[in-house]
């Protein structure tokens, strides 16, 4: 099918929708401020933990960290602490880098290669959202935040 144009010649559809295209595929999740982050070295230990209780085994090194400022960032779901993206980025809210959970939740998705939270491994087998964590950290109950 073609679209005639104001001089009578005809051009595909996807010749015109085409730059279109190419402008949402640069476009992607980016949340304001997010910074490379170096990985601490406890995350190691964590991404063995979640390997474990997963039954799942991935390539720690090929995860690119990035922390953003504050208490949590825009996404999809509202306000978020981490987010997984497919490109192997995880994103961690500065506050939460900390968080054993929130690290390992995204962690997860990146050995899951998935986003959503399936259970198992989410919840059975690896308690790793707010409602099944079983090591609560007080000083970071979050009622308001999610992590995807």
């Amino acid at each position: 099918m073609s679209i005639a144009l104001a001089d009578g010649m005809h051009m595909p559809r996807l010749a015109l929708v085409a730059p279109f295209l190419a402008l949402l595929a640069g476009c992607g999740f980016d949340p304001a401020g997010d910074q490379p982050m170096v990985t601490p070295t406890n995350y190691r230990a964590w991404w063995i933990k979640t390997e474990v209780c997963s039954g799942l085994t991935g390539d720690f090194d090929r995860v690119e960290w990035l922390v953003v400022p504050g208490h949590g960032f825009s996404c999809t779901s509202g306000q978020c602490a981490g987010h997984w993206e497919p490109d192997h980025r995880i994103f961690i809210a500065a506050d939460w880098t900390a968080n054993e959970m929130v690290v390992r939740h995204e962690m997860l998705h990146e050995l899951l290669k998935r986003a959503g939270h399936p259970s198992p491994p989410f919840g059975k087998g690896c308690p790793l959202t707010w409602d099944t964590w079983a090591v609560h950290d007080t000083t970071h109950v979050a009622q308001d935040i999610v992590v995807e």
